[in-house]
């Protein structure tokens, strides 16, 4: 993302990379972009060519030079010392763990915006779009203009632009809190995933208050296991990356990280106070109805009731996550209370549709086993009929959790369908003999291979009282199939049905 109300000498923005023996080569130049598409250098740019995990941008540097990029920076794999070359009358410099360093430099580029703005930061396995979005709700509602940043995309609250990865690169990320500085924004609230943590996405900030929801199985085709996927985790609440942590009391791994605390930075928790917690926010007397949720809430900032229209028990962690956030924020309790019935479902998060005499119809982005199971077993205390769940498991991801979740599904559905999700190179048939290891009794499992049919049909034989529950797709509007992107809208097609149903 380049702007033309920036630029930056060269000397400025690489002082902490390269040693002063190194910069005395070089011209020092003025930079007025920064990019890692060749395709969106200008003249003037510096171009980054990284070696990323679907293309290696250093194929591409004399296309960038082609295009008028005035400097390149080159990530060297497996050197241990920072070197200048000439393609030209143009630098390469090649840097050690360049990737590792996007963050400082974007940072410096852009002049710090991450200084003038308050930022709030939520990882976690599942809850991280639904936290981060709430908290934006509610920052407005207290009269804050908000920035979000995550998997629904980027921007104002309300105005958000897709986003191709749940916390972007080093470089765009930076951009996009410039941008939020210039739109007078005074929070930024953000998506923080363990890749994002892993590749140094985030290492030029430090959180105001950063925010843990939950830790089950995921991403293990890029961690590796359980433990190195919680590592992964762990930084963000460290002093690098926050200055106030909130863990969930509830979460194994949180109260593991809370009993060897050792971080100088506050700890409060949610759901249960947790060792070392300061400060802490509860839920008692908890009572779910088909108008959604009401509570007691007990915390260390006072008490008072919640009312909420959002449906399911983790949605009660969510809110008191969120509610323990904006606490350490400096807000009130009572005036974030009073203003939680305005608070909406988050699109694809548990979003309900359901007209007349038709079955309540629930598009939920569950894609793990453990969100699986949660989801259904809390639409369960809101359904007086059936439930029904509709499913699939992505392709070139994760395979060990295809069976967990067929297994979840059977065990808690009364009706179990199961489809295509996002199988992009593999074979639907590959995918499906990896969920049916899980299941006790195939023959009891519908298969539709086609989700629009499968969503009508899942629709077409409940009835009113009944639950269906759309599970995977959540806000996405595509599939990918035989990796090409095709369009398609759950959350189109679950009104559209709900509209029609006779």
């Amino acid at each position: 993302m380049n702007s033309s109300d920036y630029r930056c000498h060269l000397s400025t923005l690489l002082s902490d990379v390269i040693n002063a023996e190194l910069m005395a080569q070089l011209d020092d130049v003025t930079v007025s972009g920064i990019t890692l598409d060749s395709r969106q250098v200008k003249t003037g740019d510096l171009f980054v060519a990284l070696n990323g995990a679907t293309t290696d941008g250093r194929h591409y540097i004399d296309v960038a030079i082609a295009q008028g990029a005035t400097v390149v920076l080159c990530e060297l794999s497996d050197a241990s010392v920072s070197t200048i070359e000439y393609r030209g009358q143009i630098p390469v410099i090649n840097i050690v763990n360049l990737s590792l360093c996007l963050s400082g430099i974007a940072s410096e580029f852009y002049q710090h915006p991450q200084r003038h703005l308050k930022l709030i930061g939520v990882t976690g396995t599942n809850g991280k779009t639904t936290v981060t979005q709430i908290i934006a709700q509610w920052l407005e509602k207290l009269g804050h203009r908000t920035y979000c940043m995550g998997t629904l995309g980027n921007g104002l609250t309300g105005a958000l632009v897709e986003s191709p990865n749940t916390t972007l690169n080093a470089i765009d990320l930076i951009a996009n809190i410039a941008r939020a500085k210039s739109l007078a924004a005074d929070y930024v609230v953000m998506e923080v995933s363990s890749h994002g943590l892993e590749l140094g996405r985030v290492s030029g900030l430090t959180f105001d208050i950063a925010a843990f929801t939950n830790l089950s199985q995921d991403h293990l085709d890029f961690h590796g296991d359980m433990a190195s996927y919680a590592r992964a985790k762990k930084q963000l609440f460290s002093v690098q990356y926050s200055k106030q942590s909130v863990l969930n009391g509830n979460d194994e791994i949180a109260l593991q990280w809370a009993q060897e605390w050792q971080y100088d930075n506050a700890l409060s928790s949610f759901n249960q106070k947790l060792p070392h917690a300061s400060q802490y926010v509860m839920a008692k007397n908890i009572n779910y109805s088909s108008d959604g949720i009401d509570a007691v809430i007990d915390s260390s900032f006072g008490e008072g009731t919640l009312h909420s229209k959002l449906l399911g028990q983790f949605n009660v962690d969510n809110l008191l996550c969120a509610i323990n956030v904006l606490c350490l924020s400096g807000f009130s309790l009572a005036n974030i209370l009073a203003l939680a019935p305005e608070i909406d479902s988050i699109a694809g998060r548990m979003e309900v549709f359901q007209q007349g005499e038709s079955p309540t119809v629930v598009v939920d982005y569950a894609h793990t086993p453990d969100a699986l199971s949660q989801t259904i077993i809390a639409l369960r205390r809101h359904c007086t009929g059936q439930v029904t769940v509709m499913f699939g498991c992505g392709g070139d991801r994760d395979s060990s959790k295809r069976s967990l979740m067929a297994q979840a599904a059977e065990q808690l559905a009364d009706s179990l369908i199961i489809t295509q999700d996002n199988s992009r190179s593999e074979q639907f048939s590959d995918i499906l003999a990896d969920m049916k290891t899980g299941l006790l009794d195939s023959t009891a499992v519908q298969v539709e291979a086609d989700r629009t049919t499968a969503v009508k049909l899942a629709i077409a034989s409940a009835t009113f009282g009944d639950i269906v529950l759309l599970a995977g797709k959540g806000h996405e509007d595509y599939q990918i199939i035989d990796n090409q992107r095709i369009d398609y809208n759950e959350r189109l097609l679950a009104k559209t049905c709900v509209e029609s149903y006779q």
